[in-house]
């Protein structure tokens, strides 16, 4: 029986969007423009989107009462989810091409960073 706490896993999923949606939305600005082609500020702004997942696993992971790994886990892959869906709806409504081993490789590698949020979270939770 999973014990997700839903309230850990909506805030941990909300801090995640709130720190990696702008510079995902200026990623996606930019390389519509095609300004970042050959920059470095693409891995840049690839780097802060995995940070926020890591601080939104970290966030879920001390407000649950059990199961911090997956609580964190999970906060991360929710907020990953809410954004490439709205990603994938309008990709179908430009007709452009889904990369969908893309999309599920990005959906392990958010999980992973939650899960090393949530690995600090119990690490400090424990010391004490």
């Amino acid at each position: 029986m999973s014990r997700l706490d839903p309230r850990a896993v909506l805030v941990g999923a909300a801090v995640s969007l709130a720190i990696a949606v702008p510079p995902a939305v200026l990623a996606q600005i930019q390389s519509d423009r095609d300004a970042l082609e050959g920059s470095n500020w693409v891995l840049i702004l690839f780097a802060v989107v995995l940070a926020a997942f890591v601080v939104g696993g970290y966030v879920a992971a001390k407000r649950a009462a059990a199961e911090p790994l997956t609580n964190g886990a999970v906060a991360a892959l929710l907020a990953y989810v809410l954004v490439q869906g709205y990603g994938i709806v309008r990709r179908l409504a430009d007709g452009d091409e889904i990369r969908w081993l893309g999309i599920l490789f990005a959906a392990l590698l958010a999980a992973s960073c939650g899960t090393v949020g949530a690995i600090v979270a119990t690490a400090r939770r424990r010391r004490t």
